[in-house]
């Protein structure tokens, strides 16, 4: 078994690799798709809404609580990824957007004592970080990354990649310190939270970033009223700042320096919650609301009249929606929200054209009576582009700078809602829509799964820079297509990997014509393929599992 367990450490060393089916986010699935199923497993997870995920609540349901002194758990995992080409990523966490090698280290241990619950699970990232494709800017825009920096990197960390040099760096991981009292779980932890019913995007918290210091309150099951079930979740926590200067600054610093706006890199201060009802009234049907604000941890002078200052603030919120079928083997899910506002019913249906949305199902088709095996079909739209040009431009001021209203974006907390460089909600960032398909064949812990998506990045910076111009061929999109596998080797060992192609067209919103390419076809100026490989292993030693 020894011999066996190496050979594999040592084949996920030697194979490229991108993707993240064995974070525990992802895992959670194979409990969501029980549900589901409707056999002897689902009532299990009854009442469950599946809208608040991560280590901890995955922990929560597969294991065993114990007034004694008891190790639930001991685990490895490795992952190595490689982009060839193009820094692509996305909800890989403490992972970074980099060209070449790239791998991922986790040891945990999960124990319990008494009313004391521990999950210590850090992570440790070394990067190549190689070098991406050159790009200089728009030869055809000389206002081109005075653009960029008005309408984006003044108002948001959205990193595209981090430096030059090779990363090397230590995380706390998915890691907490937790206390129980009857079914209230609180403690501090440095996990991933994923709030929202989404596979792919969500709009408020995600695996985009890495997770950061918080305190938290959490029910560990659904509390049963007489109107329905309830759950939810609250945290305060610290978000962090890049030490290094985004990828454009080399570009703009010598052009205008007195265009970047010099940011607060004080640390900020994050209060968040998830309510999520199940009305009593109908069965497996999931009502929420998600709430965040942030602003900078840092004390002002009090100001004559105003003897407490309240700090420059950002704060987002989202509806959201999650129907299960289980006698059909399907759902489907909505999460509608607004950028930079409390949201409201009455702001809410009164501001429409700020929307953003998560709308998206998934079928199954259970294989034989004993349903060990299905099929399951999955697809999710996601629009965080703003419906109305008249929210980008200025029509009052049409060469001016642009109006500040994209999702994520904050001319108040500068860093906009990231951590550390990356966002906090859906990977796709401000202004951008993605369209994703997936077909997929489950056995147990074990699939095979195909995927395809079109992804536009950032249309709100398309019409800043394009706007009646008539370049309706200039849209930044990508095109993927990949397959998956994951594979329960053994009882306590888990393998994946993944191979991605992305046709990405318009790299950074610029086409340069190359003289042979007709309009609406790609040109090998300024469009790329890239590929990206990864392979994950995952080992276990599980005690007291259900």
């Amino acid at each position: 078994m020894v011999k066996y367990v190496l050979g594999l450490l040592l084949l996920s060393c030697s194979v490229f690799a991108q993707t993240t089916l064995l974070d525990d986010i992802s895992l959670q699935d194979l409990q969501r798709n029980a549900q589901l199923l409707n056999g002897k497993d689902s009532s299990k997870y009854e009442n469950q809404s599946f809208m608040i995920r991560s280590t901890s609540a995955l922990q929560e349901l597969e294991t065993n609580a114990s007034e004694k002194f008891k190790v639930h758990g001991l685990s490895f995992r490795h992952t190595l990824q490689n982009n060839n080409l193009i820094p692509l990523s996305f909800n890989q966490g403490t992972m970074y957007p980099s060209v070449g090698f790239q791998r991922r280290w986790s040891l945990g241990v999960h124990f319990s004592w008494k009313f004391l619950d521990v999950n210590l699970q850090p992570e440790w990232v070394l990067a190549e970080n190689s070098p991406s494709v050159p790009f200089a800017g728009n030869p055809q825009d000389g206002n081109y990354w005075t653009r960029i920096f008005f309408l984006i990197n003044n108002n948001i960390d959205q990193y595209r990649y981090f430096g030059y040099e090779p990363l090397k760096t230590f995380f706390p991981g998915q890691s907490r310190i937790a206390l129980k009292f009857g079914n209230v779980s609180t403690g501090v932890s440095t996990e991933n939270n994923w709030w929202g019913p989404g596979f792919r995007n969500s709009l408020m918290m995600t695996n985009e970033a890495s997770g950061f210091l918080h305190y938290f309150v959490q029910n560990r099951k659904p509390v049963i009223t007489p109107i329905g079930s309830f759950e939810g979740k609250g945290l305060i926590g610290m978000l962090e700042n890049p030490t290094m200067l985004s990828p454009e600054d080399k570009n703009f610093r010598p052009i205008w320096p007195g265009g970047i706006e010099n940011k607060n890199n004080s640390v900020r201060m994050l209060k968040a919650f998830i309510v999520n009802w199940q009305p009593k009234w109908v069965p497996n049907f999931y009502l929420g609301y998600s709430f965040a604000q942030q602003n900078y941890f840092t004390n002002e002078d009090p100001q004559p009249g105003k003897p407490f200052v309240e700090n420059p603030k950002m704060q987002l919120g989202a509806f959201l929606l999650r129907f299960a079928l289980p006698k059909d083997h399907a759902e489907f899910y909505a999460e509608l929200g607004q950028p930079d506002k409390v949201v409201g019913p009455a702001s809410f249906f009164g501001d429409s054209t700020k929307t953003g949305f998560v709308l998206g199902g998934r079928k199954l088709f259970p294989l034989g009576k004993k349903k060990k095996s299905y099929l399951q079909l999955a697809i999710e739209f996601t629009q965080l582009q703003l419906m109305d040009p008249g929210l980008v431009i200025d029509n009052d001021n049409r060469f001016g700078g642009p109006l500040h209203n994209s999702w994520y974006t904050s001319t108040e907390v500068r860093q906009g809602y990231t951590q550390n460089g990356k966002l906090l909600g859906a990977s796709i960032g401000p202004g951008s829509n993605s369209q994703t398909i997936y077909l997929s064949y489950h056995r147990g812990r074990s699939l095979i799964r195909l995927n395809f998506e079109r992804f536009a990045r950032n249309n709100d910076f398309y019409v800043y820079e394009y706007y009646g111009s008539g370049h309706a061929n200039r849209y930044w999109v990508n095109l993927t297509a990949g397959v998956e596998a994951q594979i329960g080797l053994t009882k306590n060992l888990l393998l994946g990997a993944s191979y991605l192609n992305t046709s990405v067209n318009n790299y950074m919103w610029v086409r340069i014509e190359d003289n042979i390419a007709e309009w609406s076809d790609s040109s090998t100026r300024s469009d790329y393929t890239n590929q990206q490989w990864q392979v994950s292993l995952k080992y276990e030693l599980p005690h007291g599992r259900r």
